[in-house]
């Protein structure tokens, strides 16, 4: 079903993209936008139209609605007029997701290289990275001593006669 077809208090169905969350609205209103035609254009544009769709309580204005879409991506959401349209979008988000976590491993070996690239190019970040690196053993071994003298002040504490 397009939006064309559509008229008051009909479902609209909602995907978020960040935060991902399926919802439903309720189409609120329909107002189709105004088109120029100049005399010189032979072929018809679609008719536009701007919706307004209550969403839990709230109305959302999606604007420039194609007249003959089944979908549309609107700010960070999908929305659709029908059950088919709206499982297309989350089936695209779904392999997106697949596709970038099967891409996961490279872009953490991009980081890792990436890392070590900057690092012989630039010297005052590698500077940077060694005083880090040398701020984190400190801590390390600064936490370490800690509970070695821990153990041994709760050996000291079970030897003392009470």
């Amino acid at each position: 079903m397009d939006f064309k077809s559509l008229g008051e208090n009909s479902q609209i169905h909602i995907i978020r993209k960040k935060p991902f969350q399926y919802l439903t609205g309720t189409l609120k209103s329909k107002t189709a936008k105004n088109q120029n035609f100049a005399p010189y254009m032979m072929q018809a544009q679609p008719q536009t139209f701007d919706l307004v769709v209550n969403v839990n309580g709230s109305d959302e204005i999606v604007s420039g609605i194609s007249d003959n879409m089944e979908v549309v991506e609107y700010k960070n959401s999908y929305y659709s007029a029908s059950t088919n349209g709206i499982l297309q979008a989350a089936s695209t988000m779904v392999q997106m997701a697949k596709n970038g976590k099967a891409e996961q491993s490279y872009f953490d070996d991009v980081i890792a290289k990436g890392e070590k690239v900057i690092e012989a190019l630039n010297p005052e970040y590698a500077e940077s990275k060694k005083q880090a690196r040398l701020v984190k053993e400190l801590q390390d071994r600064q936490n370490a001593q800690d509970k070695k003298l821990d153990d041994i002040y709760d050996l000291l504490k079970k030897m003392s006669p009470k």
